[in-house]
């Protein structure tokens, strides 16, 4: 019976372990809406949109005071050019990329990652404004 008992504490002890080291490292950015997002743009200091989407996509139409980032080869060399204390917003057209770029940021440093969830389409359909080629502070 003491056998069986510590074995099971032993295994419940290795079981919360493994999950706790699971969540700590499955939590590298937050999903946030497009209000949301909108939200911390507005709202918080020291701030720094990423648009990682190619550059034809980013001159076509973007979050207003986006930088573009595109996730490819230098996206690493660029990246260590970035402030590891600032606030890091990504976002792409559908969210596939942006997801892609906030692991690489957490993977080289940044912390405090957020990802724009649906992309810039979402942004859109919540009405919300896009500058570029297809005309400067364009509602949808």
């Amino acid at each position: 019976m003491i056998k069986k008992t510590a074995a099971l504490v032993l295994i419940l002890l290795v079981s919360s372990v493994l999950l706790k080291a699971q969540v700590e490292d499955s939590i590298k950015y937050e999903n946030v809406g497009p209000e949301d997002f909108l939200t911390i743009i507005r709202f918080k200091e020291n701030v720094l949109l990423l648009d990682v989407r190619l550059p034809f996509e980013y001159r076509r139409e973007r979050i207003e005071n986006s930088v573009n980032m595109p996730l490819a080869k230098k996206f690493k060399l660029h990246a260590d050019k970035l402030n590891r204390d600032a606030l890091i917003l990504v976002y792409c057209t559908t969210d596939v990329r942006s997801k892609r770029a906030a692991e690489r940021l957490y993977e080289l440093g940044f912390r405090k990652i957020f990802n724009l969830e649906g992309g810039i389409e979402a942004w859109k359909r919540k009405g919300l404004s896009v500058i570029g080629r297809k005309g400067r502070n364009r509602e949808n």
